[in-house]
């Protein structure tokens, strides 16, 4: 089952996204919580290259709290 593995400063409506997008998913989780998107970033590619999960650097800046999230899915739509 494929893992993804990214970073939020909203995580309900980045799982509400994410739900959208794939079939099967579940077991999502916030890893961790940061309050700069650099030290966010560098967790999410640890985690994506140590367990293999999909993974898309980049995006907007923002304020606020950086989530760690993941979750499982069986396929994207």
């Amino acid at each position: 089952m494929p893992c993804r593995v990214g970073i939020t400063t909203n995580p309900e409506a980045r799982r509400a996204a994410w739900e959208n997008k794939v079939v099967g998913f579940s077991n999502w989780r916030i890893l961790d919580k940061y309050r700069s998107r650099e030290k966010a970033q560098a967790h999410e590619s640890r985690y994506a290259q140590r367990y293999g999960c999909q993974a898309s650097p980049g995006g907007a800046e923002a304020g606020g709290t950086w989530h760690v999230y993941r979750f499982d899915y069986t396929r994207t739509k």
